[in-house]
């Protein structure tokens, strides 16, 4: 400011002041850029109407709303060029522009006229859909425009075109910032029927980007989808009800609340059979799927997710991870998978987990895959088949990381950090427990015993026994608080492995076994209880080496013997390498 003053001097070679400062710098920031603008004559009009589009903008767009000539739009272009305000690429008309600071563009804006402000905007609206590869392309610049014009109602139609947008590319912080915005606007319009239908539609929209920017567990995700439960049940709309019940009922089965979470799948599996409503049925049929399975009903888990794969259509269904979050055909697959290994199917268990797999990577959504790895790296882990459970959770890591679900890439860390620590590697028991206190930051208690066992069986590798039976404990007690027993029968079992392993003499060896072989004994009748052969098997081998080694050998092969013949898959499993060893031992 000093400088464009006129107020120095130069006198042999030296500057000096031919008046008071006070005279050239305005008093506050503001007064000084529209001061430099002002002396700028014409310019200043360019440079106010080219505010409007925006810190960084195009001739070909300015011209078009500027109304000004274009000599006299190239000239001021080039004036705010020469003063420093601009910088510029490129030649008209193909040039770009950008402020050199935004308050610049701030200043010159804010100087505009409200009513002049809002005609240029609506003018940018116009020429913006006048073009229809900008108006699709940028519905987010058209959106804003439209806002500052005034025209809400294509504010509102133009964020949620681009909150879907960004949806669909996986952008969901993106999209979760549009759809609010456009939410926003909608709650200042009068309360009809038609203004109902619209947020309906957009917190249904918004529900889905929040399941994976914040977790299906986070409060958030479940007001969207009671809110849109509320206007479905305002308008009678029994269509956009069952799905908000349907979807809705995620929020407490992430939370550990399974009892809520049945009602909602219930009521809406009950109004989708009514109306034969093949899509609604698929996902309230795999949704209390996940929840048996949780609640120790294997064998009903098993065969809801058969019901569920049974009703999918790939070609029908194949827009419904990105319209509600996660695939139905891959979440029916991933937990059906799941339910086989306990119930005694290891290799079809291994099977199922890659057709889930296949079928996320089929349709091509980001977050149906997270998913699909995360459950069957779970799966693989509890098959005991670490090399499968270090890809899965590597591949599950690095898709997380990119796409931003902390939920995955918390449970993905824990389950990798378990591999490691299986493998020998006890520094990763700092990596686990930072992966489940990420995951658990999201709210999730869905599944948290088996992850705790996985926390507990880290902490007896690496010689710390009481942290470790601590572990069981507190992860007993999540299952009774949630209604998720489906790991009690392994952590029954790896408490009393853990006992053994902590004898350090001989009267404490004699207590120790009564304690363990009564784990055993109550893993066993709970494995029996939830037709989770594979858990009981495994409990049985505990307990056949335990009366191996009290020389109780024919307890031990009555118990073990008929267990393993059951089996007619998984030989190659360590669970049965393990019970075979111990037939072998006994004779």
């Amino acid at each position: 400011m000093v400088l464009e003053s006129g107020l120095l001097r130069e006198r042999e070679g030296r500057y000096e002041l031919s008046g008071s400062l006070d005279d050239a710098i305005p008093t506050t920031l503001q007064d000084s850029l529209m001061a430099r603008l002002d002396r700028l004559s014409a310019a200043k009009d360019v440079a106010q109407r080219a505010a409007v589009l925006g810190r960084e903008f195009a001739y070909a767009l300015l011209a078009a709303i500027a109304g000004i000539d274009e000599p006299s739009l190239r000239q001021g272009l080039a004036q705010l060029v020469e003063a420093d305000l601009l910088f510029q690429r490129g030649e008209p008309p193909e040039a770009t522009y950008t402020f050199k600071h935004a308050l610049i563009q701030d200043a010159a804006y804010q100087s505009l006229l409200k009513r002049a402000r809002q005609q240029l905007h609506a003018r940018v609206v116009e020429v913006l859909v006048a073009l229809p590869e900008r108006g699709e392309s940028d519905p987010g610049i058209v959106a804003r425009h439209a806002e500052a014009a005034g025209r809400i109602d294509d504010a509102i139609a133009y964020y949620q075109r681009a909150g879907e947008a960004a949806k669909r590319r996986s952008a969901h912080e993106e999209a979760i910032g549009q759809l609010r915005t456009a939410i926003r606007l909608l709650e200042g319009l009068p309360e009809t029927a038609e203004r109902d239908a619209r947020e309906s539609t957009l917190q249904i929209t918004l529900a889905a980007s929040l399941q994976a920017a914040r977790g299906y567990a986070h409060e958030e995700y479940g007001k969207a989808w009671d809110r849109a439960g509320a206007l479905a049940a305002k308008s009678h709309d029994q269509e956009a009800l069952t799905m908000a019940l349907l979807q809705g009922s995620l929020a407490p089965l992430a939370r550990g609340d399974l009892v809520r979470a049945d009602e909602r799948n219930t009521r809406a599996l009950a109004i989708a059979r009514a109306r034969r409503h093949d899509e609604h049925m698929l996902l309230g049929c795999v949704n209390l799927g996940i929840s048996k399975l949780y609640q120790g009903h294997v064998g009903a888990a098993r065969k809801l997710c058969e019901q569920s794969i049974a009703l999918y259509d790939p070609v029908r269904d194949a827009d419904l991870g990105i319209k509600y979050g996660t695939d139905g055909g891959v979440s029916a697959r991933s937990y059906g998978a799941w339910a086989l290994w306990f119930l005694g199917h290891p290799d079809q268990s291994a099977e199922e987990g890659k057709k889930a797999i296949g079928l996320a990577r089929t349709i091509g959504h980001p977050h149906s895959l997270a998913f699909a790895l995360i459950i069957e790296a779970s799966a693989a882990w509890t098959r005991r088949d670490l090399a499968s459970q270090r890809a899965l959770a590597d591949e599950a890591i690095a898709l997380s990381e990119a796409q931003g679900f902390p939920l995955w890439l918390g449970l993905g860390r824990a389950i990798l950090a378990g591999a490691a620590i299986q493998a020998g590697d006890a520094e990763a028991l700092a990596a686990l427990t930072d992966g489940l206190a990420l995951a658990g930051s999201t709210g999730l208690q869905a599944g948290m015993p088996a992850f705790l066992t996985i926390f507990a069986q880290a902490q007896a590798a690496v010689g710390r026994p009481q942290d470790a039976l601590s572990t069981t404990e507190m992860a007993l007690t999540v299952a009774a608080q949630t209604t998720q027993p489906f790991f009690d029968a392994e952590l029954h079992r790896l408490r009393g492995e853990i006992v053994l392993q902590s004898v350090n003499n001989q009267q404490s060896r004699v207590e120790s076994q009564k304690t363990a072989e009564e784990c055993f004994h109550r893993a066993l009748d709970i494995a029996h209880a939830q037709e989770a052969k594979s858990f009981e098997l495994r409990a049985a081998t505990s307990l056949a080496r335990l009366w191996r080694d009290q020389d109780r050998r024919g307890e031990a092969r009555a118990l073990l013997a008929p267990l393993y013949a059951w089996f007619t898959e998984g030989f190659d499993t360590r669970d049965l390498k393990d019970a075979k060893t111990v037939l072998e031992e006994l004779g």
